[in-house]
């Protein structure tokens, strides 16, 4: 198994604060990991430097073998890092299809989507198709030509997915997908990466608060707590772990 996502020596201060302290995090091919830890651990630190949003001061960052750390944001997701946001990030007027299709665009590189701004660019049949595709795996196809407005926060959350998914991701990372949904919402969500998982057998880093849903979902867990990696390894190891208990768990477990 070949190792994706490799982040080494990862350490950040903001105004003297410690943000990340020396973490070192793996992701290997076709692997479902979790990032776990309080309010304030560092998780979203962790995730904007992954991305390229933030510059770390210390640390590197390699993807499939390649060295990221000096790439920017875009350049990243070509090489196949895509995500989610933990808000929602729609266009409340365009349609379900429309916004898998302008990630298309974006993917593709190819000059188009600036007629996609003046609504003057016709999508081609290959388009379509791919769209089509991953609105099919999302349980999607009947809400294509819906106004995102009209959608739960659910099927929302799902089409940030497929948007994600439209740029063909090596790696895909989830930031707090269940946040402000249901139960029985949060279930289905979990059925549903299963199943892009399984289907486009693509490496998964999860970021969530929701416990059950990484104790499900995920088959490794790393915990951060005040920016320092407390804990990693198999996910109920880790769950069971005297620290991870006393600084995230607590009762829940």
């Amino acid at each position: 198994m070949s190792t994706v996502l490799r982040a080494r020596s990862i350490s950040k201060r903001f105004e003297g604060i410690v943000a990340l302290d020396d973490v070192d995090i793996e992701v290997e091919a076709g692997e479902r990991v979790g990032l776990i830890g309080p309010n304030g651990a560092g998780k979203t630190t962790l995730f904007n430097w992954l991305l390229g949003v933030l510059r770390a001061d210390r640390g590197k960052v390699e993807l499939d073998g390649e060295d990221v750390t000096r790439l920017p944001v875009h350049e990243r997701a070509r090489r196949g890092i895509g995500r989610t946001f933990q808000r929602i990030e729609l266009f409340p007027d365009s349609t379900v299809r429309e916004h898998l299709l302008i990630a298309e665009r974006v993917r593709r590189g190819d000059g188009r989507l600036w007629k996609d701004l003046l609504g003057r660019g016709r999508p081609r049949t290959d388009e379509v198709a791919r769209c089509d595709e991953v609105l099919a795996l999302l349980g999607l196809s009947d809400m294509a030509d819906e106004p995102i407005e009209r959608l739960s926060l659910g099927k929302g959350r799902l089409v940030e997915v497929g948007r994600a998914l439209m740029t063909a991701p090596k790696l895909l990372l989830l930031d707090e997908p269940s946040s402000g949904l249901d139960r029985d919402e949060t279930a289905q969500l979990e059925q549903t990466l299963l199943a892009v998982h399984r289907e486009r057998k693509i490496a998964i880093l999860l970021v969530e608060h929701d416990v059950e849903l990484v104790r499900s979902f995920v088959q490794r867990v790393y915990v951060l707590d005040f920016g320092t990696l407390i804990a990693s390894g198999p996910t109920q190891q880790v769950f069971a772990d005297d620290a991870v208990r006393k600084a995230y768990l607590g009762d829940l477990v």
